[in-house]
């Protein structure tokens, strides 16, 4: 299998590199969603405007913006 983002073997949809960016995000987003009314979508673009995210949390959350995945969605869903 390979990674969705970068195409590294992977043993899941993201390498291991990938697959910590995006457990953060998930993570990170439900603080956020407790503390403001927030859409997933808004999030991951809130994340990337932010000069201190790293590259691969970066990579993950375009990835997900391009797919419209939801916060929830561990095997590709469309966010609704």
């Amino acid at each position: 299998m390979k990674c969705e983002v970068c195409g590294r073997e992977a043993e899941s949809r993201f390498c291991e590199a990938h697959e910590m960016a995006y457990r953060n995000l998930k993570g990170k987003y439900e603080e956020w969603r407790s503390a403001m009314d927030i859409t997933w979508e808004d999030y991951l673009r809130e994340v990337l405007k932010n000069p201190l995210t790293g590259v691969w949390v970066k990579e993950v959350a375009e990835h997900l913006l391009s797919k419209s995945e939801s916060p929830d969605s561990d095997r590709g869903d469309v966010a609704t």
